[in-house]
């Protein structure tokens, strides 16, 4: 199955090569998790700060994906003025 991946600010170095503006098209096992891809990438659990499936935000790194499914991954955000 195929899943559409975009990933954002710090973690776009973790797409594949040959990954343009920060998207990607994974070839997945039937079966495979939103953990199985953070794995696969190397992208560390707590750096997976927010996750969204088909625009829908979820800490359910266990859920299984679906041929057609976007998959966005966001790190940690940090500012403001002080």
């Amino acid at each position: 199955m195929e899943v559409k991946l975009r990933l954002f600010a710090t973690l776009r170095k973790k797409l594949p090569p040959g990954s343009k503006a920060g998207k990607a098209v994974l070839t997945l096992d039937q079966d495979a998790t939103i953990r199985a891809v953070i794995q696969q990438l190397d992208i560390p659990e707590d750096l997976a700060q927010m996750v969204l499936v088909n625009g829908e935000q979820t800490r359910e790194f266990d859920q299984t994906l679906a041929d057609g499914d976007s998959l966005s991954i966001f790190p940690p955000v940090a500012g403001g003025s002080g």
